[in-house]
């Protein structure tokens, strides 16, 4: 599994991530304390340029042998996405994910940069599969149970992406242990999924299931070997944490606001 990075306003010292030098040392603490051995930013946050710094200064500090990734789920311009896709060919990332807006934005980031080009957005659906193919829009497409039909339709996927030599790897959506558990099961069972699988897991601090939250081990998360996916629902948690659904809201709502910054609003190409 992978260290995923998101700018953080709730770090455990109660201050916020502000710079590059964030970043890359929570990503080091994560290589320490988890074992895991490539990340992933979440960007399209601060100014691109400081964004491509946590991957030079990740590079630096943990060595060509560490995975580098970059999402700035299509927000940036394909001008903005040429131009740090070009400045982070020097540190070789795995994949550039989403770069730009769309399978237009994608293909035209991925004729002038040389760095794979990976998607969880586009395409996300059979429907765009083929397009998507012949624009020549994408290297790695990241499975995701959700949007491509659960397990049986991942494996279909795959047996497309095999048919034209793309990449593969999983895609997360902040999902519990009940779904992490599927993930696991059906990516064991690809075995042209070499990359490190994508997990916000290690952001959570507590899981549904029965026994808290699944345990790293060297930077791996063991498939579930009980019946079923391999994990029991706490009727407990489920009850706890639906009342708190009903309290907060749908967390995904919560992306298109900031509320330390009540003048930002999102907007597509906009850096």
């Amino acid at each position: 599994m992978i260290a995923y990075l998101f700018w953080r306003y709730d770090r455990p010292d109660g201050k916020d991530d502000t710079c590059a030098e964030d970043l890359a040392a929570h990503c080091r603490e994560l290589h320490d304390t988890l074992g895991v051995t490539a990340m992933k930013l979440k960007a399209g946050v601060m100014a691109p340029e400081e964004e491509a710094r946590v991957l030079e200064l990740v590079r630096r500090d943990l060595g060509d042998g560490f995975g580098l990734r970059i999402d700035p789920n299509g927000t940036w311009s394909v001008s903005t996405a040429v131009r740090i896709g070009r400045r982070l060919e020097s540190v070789a990332p795995e994949y550039f994910e989403d770069p730009s807006w769309g399978l237009e934005g994608n293909a035209a980031v991925r004729k002038q940069v040389r760095i794979p080009i990976a998607t969880n957005m586009y395409p996300a659906r059979f429907d765009d599969l083929g397009p998507a193919i012949r624009m020549d829009a994408v290297d790695v497409v990241l499975t995701d149970l959700h949007y491509w039909e659960g397990p049986r339709g991942v494996k279909d996927l795959c047996a497309v992406c095999q048919t034209f030599n793309l990449g593969v790897a999983m895609h997360s959506g902040a999902e519990f242990g009940i779904e992490l558990a599927a993930m696991l099961h059906t990516a064991a069972t690809i075995p042209r999924m070499t990359f490190a699988g994508d997990a916000h897991y290690h952001h959570l601090t507590d899981d549904i299931i029965v026994g808290g939250l699944m345990r790293y081990e060297n930077g791996a998360i063991r498939v579930p070997t009980g019946p079923g996916l391999g994990v029991t629902l706490d009727e407990e948690k489920m009850e706890k944490y639906s009342r708190f659904y009903a309290e907060k809201g749908d967390y995904y709502a919560r992306f298109h606001q900031d509320p330390r910054r009540p003048e930002w609003f999102p907007i597509v190409g906009g850096t």
